[in-house]
């Protein structure tokens, strides 16, 4: 589903209502889907965005446990756990994320 997103929340964190009129929406693919998460040692709701040129990188880091808070013609909120690990101090830490996908991409 192309959507342009907009992220609520920076390393947990809300962002104040007027930084958005600097933040561009990101353009890109939306998925849903259930996939087995090692840390959490079992099956999750899993979010993605991914770009819609080739090569399909990640635009964002995957919302976990993502849960459907809002739907209406024009838009859709996701509310979950955004995971930010940095392999080379052996650490991960789980932050709460919102995601708004606007839908008239």
């Amino acid at each position: 589903m192309l959507i342009r997103l907009h992220r609520l929340r920076e390393r947990g964190w809300p962002i104040p209502r007027y930084q958005f009129a600097f933040k561009e929406a990101q353009l890109g693919d939306l998925t849903v889907h259930e996939e087995r998460d090692e840390v959490l040692n079992r099956y999750t709701r899993v979010a993605k965005v991914r770009s819609t040129e080739k090569g399909n990188p990640l635009l964002v880091p995957c919302l976990l446990d993502a849960q459907l808070l809002e739907v209406t013609r024009e838009r859709l909120v996701l509310s979950g756990i955004e995971r930010i690990e940095q392999p080379c101090i052996a650490k991960i830490e789980d932050f709460a994320q919102t995601w708004v996908c606007w839908l008239d991409a």
